[in-house]
């Protein structure tokens, strides 16, 4: 199931809850109904590093709710445990992408499609 997303203007590290809002607004609904607390901080520790400069999307910062959506899924099930929701990240990004983020002090390149349909 493919969220629907809505383009917004750039949004900076004071504006974290609506950041974390958008994201959960655009979980499918069978997900969103399973968030806690624990990936909660989850998602506020992806929208840091995003303000922190140590997330882009390529090569840049998150500047749309899309972009900010494939960023921050990309984190949650790059640091993702068996504590946390189910989650299989962003699905049918046809688009292609490069998101480079940094977890426990290493980068990690992820990118999209992650299944590209072979010519």
């Amino acid at each position: 199931m493919k969220p629907t997303i809505h383009n917004r203007p750039n949004i900076t590290s004071s504006a974290n809850q609506p950041a974390r809002k958008e994201f959960l607004d655009d979980l499918p609904k069978k997900i969103r109904n399973t968030v806690r607390g624990v990936d909660l901080a989850l998602i506020n520790e992806a929208l840091s590093v995003i303000s922190e400069g140590n997330a882009t999307i390529n090569g840049k910062a998150p500047e749309t709710r899309l972009e900010r959506y494939i960023v921050i899924a990309s984190y949650f099930k790059t640091a993702r445990t068996p504590l946390h929701m189910f989650f299989d990240g962003a699905l049918n990004v046809e688009k292609k992408n490069t998101v480079v983020l940094k977890f426990k002090d290493q980068f990690h390149n992820i990118q999209f499609p992650e299944n590209p349909i072979e010519n």
